[in-house]
């Protein structure tokens, strides 16, 4: 699940994991915190916001300190979780950069929470409208949520646009069913499977990016520490390179 800041996403990812509960699933949520730019920390604010859910409900908050790690942790646990048994895992991640578009390639499925009128540009901007599976409105109490539901409708024809309340639980059920009947198309056609495949790829690729660069970080530091002030790029140029070969010669190249 992703959406702008403000729009309402732990509040309804707490709604939806009451109702999931409810139905007998067990529910993980895995929720992603944006690290300060100059300190390299995070809050670990997200669950606060979520402090009436079931006890069997498994809650962790994601930081790295490089925000490239994220998904790849992301990725992980949500293998462990399934592996464990839950049968839903919800990520939330925030409404932009690197770590929602690399977290949105490790998930079986997509949910873009919409905010209402005003913020519409914001949105466009961001290359949300095309990542989508499912369009939600919140907070469909307030009269200019129908507004925005037009208006979403006529940009993603054939996607399912569903108005909800975190706040009164209005068609939750709705959104939970739209979820399901998406999930089982995909199980049949084996689009969930190819998208598993692809995560399973991810997680192999990025951590031995990250040991990689780890090592080679290491590596010229103490060989060359100044080569890595005049030439910043080097290492992800270096990585980059042997990947290239290294597909070349798993697909027969010379």
């Amino acid at each position: 699940m992703t959406g702008p800041r403000g729009v309402g996403k732990s509040s309804l990812i707490s709604a939806l994991i009451r109702e999931l509960t409810q139905r007998g699933h067990r529910v993980a949520a895995l929720l992603v915190d944006p690290s300060s730019p100059t300190s390299g920390g995070a809050v670990l604010g997200n669950r606060v916001r979520m402090p009436y859910l079931p006890d069997e409900v498994f809650v962790r908050s994601i930081w790295a300190e490089s925000e490239r790690s994220v998904p790849l942790r992301a990725a992980v646990s949500i293998e462990l979780l399934e592996a464990a048994g839950y049968d839903y895992v919800i990520v939330e991640t925030p409404g932009a950069g690197q770590v929602s578009t690399d977290t949105l390639r490790i998930s079986d499925l997509v949910v873009v929470l919409m905010p209402l009128l005003g913020d519409e540009v914001q949105v466009i901007k961001a290359g949300m409208m095309e990542i989508g599976d499912i369009y939600v409105i919140n907070k469909s109490d307030i009269p200019e949520s129908e507004l925005m539901y037009s208006y979403v409708k006529s940009l993603v024809k054939g996607k399912p646009v569903i108005k909800v309340s975190a706040l009164y639980g209005t068609n939750l059920g709705e959104l939970v069913n739209a979820v399901n009947q998406l999930l089982s198309s995909r199980r049949a056609s084996g689009e969930q499977l190819k998208r598993r495949v692809e995560r399973r790829r991810f997680v192999v690729e990025e951590a031995l990016r990250e040991l990689l660069e780890a090592r080679l970080r290491s590596s010229l530091s103490k060989i060359h520490p100044s080569v890595l002030v005049e030439r910043p790029n080097l290492i992800p140029e270096v990585i980059s390179s042997l990947k290239a070969s290294l597909v070349k010669s798993l697909s027969g190249g010379p």
